[in-house]
């Protein structure tokens, strides 16, 4: 029984759901062991129980697949949060990964505000009258270029950290 991701449970689904199938879903989605509190929440306004043994021993499985240094870089590509939610043993493989994805988001996310605002700036030079206008604008502007160049270095430098990274850790490039 697949169930949506929303952190609560419809009184038929906590009546019906398999702990263990939910469990390992919300640790494949990256979801803390904690998280099983939201569906004893959403359970007991039905005066029905989870079992914590069982979601837990899904939980165990599903977080395993999830806290892979492959999973961590798509992760932080994708710019996802991550809640921390990795066991000790692979937490560091996990967040060095993600890290190194997240820098790469981050900088393509500055580039692309950059250059939109620059955009804005052109339009806005293109539609300006007054000389005064126009030249505070052409100096805002060559700050702008120059703020863009910033970070299409931030992006080159961060898209050669992942390279490395995939080379080294023998990872595929996808």
């Amino acid at each position: 029984m697949a169930l949506s991701s929303c952190a609560t449970l419809n009184e038929q689904q906590c009546a019906t759901v398999s702990w263990v199938q939910l469990g390992q879903e919300d640790g494949a989605a990256g979801r803390p062991a904690s998280y099983v509190q939201q569906h004893e929440q959403a359970c007991s306004k039905h005066k029905l129980p989870v079992n914590r043994a069982e979601w837990q021993t899904g939980w165990d499985v599903g977080i395993r697949a999830y806290c892979t240094p492959a999973n961590g870089l798509s992760e932080g590509r994708e710019g996802r949060y991550y809640a921390n939610s990795c066991p000790a043993d692979l937490a560091a493989d996990f967040q060095t990964a993600y890290h190194i994805g997240k820098r790469l988001y981050d900088a393509r996310t500055e580039r692309t505000r950059v250059q939109n605002e620059l955009d804005a700036l052109l339009v806005k030079l293109k539609d300006a009258k007054k000389r005064e206008e126009q030249d505070a604008l052409r100096l805002e502007i060559d700050l702008k270029r120059s703020s863009l160049y910033s970070a299409d270095s931030r992006v080159r430098d961060a898209e050669r950290a992942l390279d490395f990274y995939i080379l080294s850790s023998n990872l595929p490039r996808g």
